[in-house]
């Protein structure tokens, strides 16, 4: 009998069942679990989170966090105006020599629930209750929190853009002020302010804030600065689109978080560009939807069109493999 079970491990273990009553052990797992887990080849272990998940740990971590919220729909005035960009979701992180970066952190053993903020939709012309973007959705890792970006304004109430991880732009039917950024507040900030609005000829949103820095305004009497594009996001040289096995993504470099361009009319010079790191951009009649993944704010619209929707945003956890 012990001939028919060399070679064959389940019919060795029903064999030694048999005889002692011991079952077999299985050692304790070691690995790291959660999201798509990627090993690039430049010394780390990532694990990608664009829905909701668990990251769960066998042994202790020292960990690298992205945590990027989901940027803001940008706004749309009908009837010869334009919308405010979206403001770029939250971001925060804890990669050494980052600017924004915050304390180290070490895991315990344990489940650490995942969450990733979705886009806000764009607002659309003469809808009810508004036609103010949306605000996108809170991101969540730990006791990590990056807020939604703020939607960009679009309606006469309230009169700027709304508040968030960055600020959406203002409207441009007249002077409204963009949304404040870093709300509620965190430090290193995650986030800066929309840009006001110009209303006259043509009429421009202002640009949604960005993670690295605020949105801009139209100013005909300095042609040279930026119209009313987004504020640009912040860049992670370690966490590209192809190390992360994101490829929409490649093309931002390491950029995330960027504020949504300001919409115009009737003159499309004046429409905004996204920020670098995934904002979408205005338009004279709908604005382009932020890039998904990157929490980038959308474009806010001209007149007869939408603002466009925010950009989901992403979790990335890393440490040394």
């Amino acid at each position: 009998m012990g001939v028919q079970s060399f070679g064959n491990p389940g019919a060795a273990f029903r064999n030694r069942f048999g005889r002692t009553g011991n079952r077999a052990s299985k050692p304790a797992p070691t690995s790291t679990t959660g999201g798509t887990i990627l090993t690039p080849g430049n010394g780390y272990t990532y694990h990608v989170f664009v829905s909701p998940d668990n990251l769960i740990l066998f042994e202790p971590r020292t960990v690298q966090y992205l945590v990027v919220a989901g940027g803001g729909g940008g706004g749309v005035l009908s009837g010869g105006n334009a919308g405010g960009g979206g403001g770029a979701g939250g971001l925060r992180t804890n990669v050494p020599g980052h600017p924004l970066a915050g304390s180290p952190l070490t895991l315990t053993v344990g489940s650490y629930p995942v969450v990733v903020g979705s886009g806000g939709p764009g607002g659309t012309p003469n809808s009810n209750p508004e036609t103010t973007g949306t605000n996108g959705g809170d991101s969540t890792f730990h006791t990590i929190t990056s807020t939604g970006g703020g939607g960009g304004h679009g309606n006469t109430s309230p009169t700027s853009g709304k508040t968030g991880g960055s600020g959406g732009g203002g409207g441009g039917a007249t002077t409204y002020t963009g949304g404040s950024g870093n709300t509620p507040p965190t430090s290193p900030s995650q986030g800066n302010p929309g840009a006001p609005g110009y209303n006259d000829g043509p009429y421009t949103g202002g640009g949604g804030g960005g993670a690295g820095g605020p949105g801009f305004s139209y100013n005909p009497t300095y042609p040279n600065r930026p119209t009313a594009n987004g504020g640009v996001g912040s860049q992670f040289p370690g966490f590209t689109g192809p190390l992360i096995g994101i490829p929409q993504l490649a093309p931002l470099s390491g950029y995330f978080a960027g504020g949504g361009g300001g919409g115009s009319y009737p003159s499309p010079a004046a429409q905004g560009a996204g920020g670098l790191g995934g904002g979408g951009a205005g338009g004279t009649g709908s604005g382009t939807p932020g890039v998904t993944y990157s929490g980038g704010g959308g474009g806010g619209g001209g007149t007869s069109g939408t603002g466009g929707s925010g950009g989901p945003g992403i979790i990335v956890i890393r440490y040394l493999t």
